[in-house]
């Protein structure tokens, strides 16, 4: 089973929505993210800084399998995406990630050249990219993502 991100209209009918793919990779995108914000305890002891300038919360403090960001969290998180975005881009491609994701990027003929690249929904579009749009289209509609 796989996370669906998506929006709807006042009709419950779906405007737009992303196929994250399954659960355990959006886990493993979050736990990137934890992991460059340096929270764990081997980055405390050598007091490491975070490479983000925000921390984080909407996308990391939210639960992978039900509810939805608020128009106001959208907003948050689109902060937080272009963030994770222009760091992502600079740092190499984490192979452990491709290989979650192996089968679309060689139906797809693609080698990611980054960590931003890494991250691809089922479509093989950039999901940060994705994520992204789906906050624009939220806030433009005054609609919530809802995870389904």
């Amino acid at each position: 089973m796989g996370l669906y991100l998506c929006i709807f209209d006042q009709e419950e009918e779906d405007i737009c929505g992303v196929e994250v793919g399954l659960y355990s990779y959006f886990e493993e995108f979050r736990k990137l993210i934890s992991k460059y914000i340096n929270k764990g305890f081997v980055s405390k002891v050598f007091k490491r800084k975070s490479k983000f300038s925000l921390p984080m919360t909407t996308l990391l403090n939210h639960s992978d399998c039900d509810g939805s960001w608020s128009v106001d969290e959208c907003a948050q998180l689109k902060l937080e995406l272009q963030e994770i975005k222009q760091v992502f881009t600079n740092e190499p491609p984490d192979l452990s990630i491709v290989e979650l994701k192996q089968d679309i990027f060689k139906f797809y003929g693609i080698k990611p050249e980054n960590l931003f690249e890494c991250f691809i929904d089922s479509d093989c579009e950039f999901l940060i990219d994705r994520l992204i749009g789906l906050c624009d289209l939220a806030i433009q509609m005054n609609r919530p993502i809802m995870f389904q």
